[in-house]
């Protein structure tokens, strides 16, 4: 994993040091070299994080006229490697990305349609002048692009065009709708005025600075064979080989997430998809290694204990953690100030505490973000009232709506993303359709990057591999959903492979107290949000006292946690400020 970044103007001639900058701003993603490129207005920038040839591997990659950059693992790169070697290249390395400008020779900006994996890279092509910018279909990893008078710049991370002078640090008005209904930014817009991002699948064809095309390669979501599964009485004829190629393609998919040149290990919160990726993984590897976290709290659900069962059955190497009340306040400044495409989703926290630990001891972690989506495991996806809310478009969270008198303006009518299904699915495949375009990499892929990151740790999603996910979402609706069971193909599986885990448990979700924790600094908080100065063209000030008059319910501990982040975001990156512990 590493940060790319890099510049192409109208006019005039990249600076190197402008990409140096860029590569000092984003270090944490590659802290085990670094590189740069300049042809006249075009630079690259590169930090690495080793993990596949790690003697061999540095970036940029150059051969007669291409340069390219790259974030990411592409897994299918033995494939490559050999059918490119079969006619007649020459390769410079072993790398999992230098096949990407060889292949760019044969299918240009489509390049990306060759690929397994995850990835955001740029590629330049000198003899068109032409600049390629592309990212993966599920948008496991980011990719972020500032227009001006000058040109396009663009990074891994927004607040790198920030802090190098490509744009003056502003916020984004025209996504606090967005961010305080529903705890993240979606669609193309960030929290930054100015800086957008590259969507999952898009190619953006960039020449003198200036984005003259741009192409899009989703990510291959079939619809369902048959609809009219659910609730309807469990076929034993179609369920034995759909999970038959369930396990065939969960197999080949881990296994192809192992493959490094560096240790690696898997995060296991005790729920269904984590489990069920560490008990593939046993079967996958000698030296099994498992970390997990917990929290010191009554109020909210711990399963370390479920954790511990599987681990103790599969032999493996286990570490466990707890997260308590100095933690949260200890690891919400530097939330903040890596989560730049700002999110308030509070797993950050744990997480960041998992991956500080973790990075003690490998450099690349397996996880099991994306299994609720293509398998159909949250809640909302069994429930009558999103049949009522489809023709109200999607919608999540609208916790502004419940505080009119608080925001200025109308918030409440937050702009939805301009998202839209293909036809042909089931009702169920359209809710996680939505999921998967919006929800999924605006905020859950997103704290994956930016928590492990942080700690110079790959993030891996097994669960999103193309193969694996096209499969399990053309499932027909009954083998995911039966009754209030969801994700029951998964389910079913877990249960049959490892005895020492009861995948049939209601989902607990991961679920942090902050209502709690907070409710203990309800005065120290006031004094820090009333008369913020990155909240005064948010909120009445008066009304954001009264907050503070009352210990806080559900509602107002959600929206004062949302207030608190969006106040340290604001705090770091448009000021400037270097964030200590609360």
């Amino acid at each position: 994993m590493c940060g790319i970044g890099g510049v192409s103007l109208k006019a005039g001639n990249v600076s190197s040091e402008l990409l140096e900058q860029m590569n000092l701003a984003q270090i944490h993603r590659g802290p085990d070299g670094s590189g740069v490129f300049t042809h006249g207005g075009t630079g690259l920038a590169h930090v690495r994080l080793s993990i596949i040839d790690i003697e061999g591997g540095a970036q940029p990659f150059n051969n007669e006229g291409l340069h390219l950059v790259a974030n990411g693992e592409i897994y299918n790169f033995h494939a490559l490697q050999d059918a490119l070697t079969a006619r007649g290249v020459s390769l410079q390395s072993a790398s999992d990305c230098e096949p990407i400008l060889h292949l760019y020779r044969e299918h240009g900006a489509s390049v990306s349609k060759q690929l397994h994996g995850m990835y955001a890279f740029a590629l330049f092509d000198e003899a068109t002048e032409t600049l390629v910018l592309a990212r993966d279909p599920f948008g496991i990893k980011p990719l972020y692009y500032a227009e001006t008078e000058q040109g396009v710049a663009f990074a891994s991370e927004p607040a790198v065009l920030s802090k190098v002078g490509w744009i003056e640090p502003a916020a984004n008005s025209q996504a606090w709708g967005n961010y305080f209904n529903r705890h993240y930014v979606g669609g193309r817009q960030t929290m930054f005025k100015g800086i957008e991002r590259v969507l999952p699948g898009e190619v953006l064809v960039i020449r003198a600075g200036e984005i003259v095309e741009r192409l899009h390669f989703p990510a291959e979501l079939p619809a369902a064979e048959a609809s009219g599964w659910f609730g309807a009485k469990k076929s034993q004829a179609q369920e034995e080989p759909a999970m038959a190629r369930f396990d065939e393609l969960f197999d080949e998919s881990v296994r192809l997430h192992l493959q490094a040149d560096v240790p690696y290990a898997a995060y296991l919160s005790g729920g269904v998809d984590s489990s069920a990726l560490v008990q593939k993984m046993s079967a996958a590897t000698d030296e099994l290694h498992t970390f997990t976290i917990g929290f010191d709290s009554t109020s909210v659900a711990d399963e370390r204990g479920n954790a511990r069962a599987l681990t103790t059955a599969l032999n493996a190497s286990h570490e466990t953690i707890s997260f308590g009340e100095s933690d949260f306040w200890r690891f919400l400044p530097l939330m903040m100030t890596h989560m730049d495409d700002l999110t308030c989703d509070y797993a950050s926290l744990p997480v960041l505490k998992l991956s500080e630990l973790a990075s003690q001891h490998v450099k690349v972690v397996l996880c099991g973000e994306g299994g609720d989506e293509i398998l159909a495991g949250y809640g909302r996806y069994r429930t009558s009232i999103w049949d009522k809310l489809r023709s109200k478009r999607f919608r999540r969270g609208g916790d502004a709506s419940h505080f009119s008198d608080l925001f200025k303006g109308d918030i409440s009518s937050w702009r939805e993303p301009d998202l839209s299904t293909p036809p042909g699915l089931t009702a169920i495949q359209a809710k996680q359709y939505l999921d998967i375009q919006d929800w999924l990499p605006c905020d859950l892929l997103t704290k994956l990057d930016r928590c492990t990151m942080a700690y110079g740790l790959e993030g891996r999603v097994p669960f999103l591999d193309g193969a694996l996910a096209a499969y399990c979402f053309g499932l027909p609706d009954g083998l995911k959903v039966q009754g209030r069971t969801g994700k029951y193909l998964l389910k079913k599986w877990l249960s049959q492979a490892q005895s020492a885990v009861n995948p049939w448990e209601k989902k607990k979700g991961f679920t942090v107290p902050v209502r709690e924790w907070l409710e203990k600094k309800r005065e120290a908080l006031a004094s820090r949000l009333v008369g913020h100065d990155g909240l005064a063209d948010i909120v009445h000030m008066t009304e954001l006292a009264k907050l503070f008059d009352a210990p806080f319910g559900k509602r107002e501990g959600q929206i004062v946690f949302n207030l608190l982040c969006y106040s340290l975001w604001f705090d770091v990156h448009i000021k400037g400020q270097e964030l200590q512990e609360l």
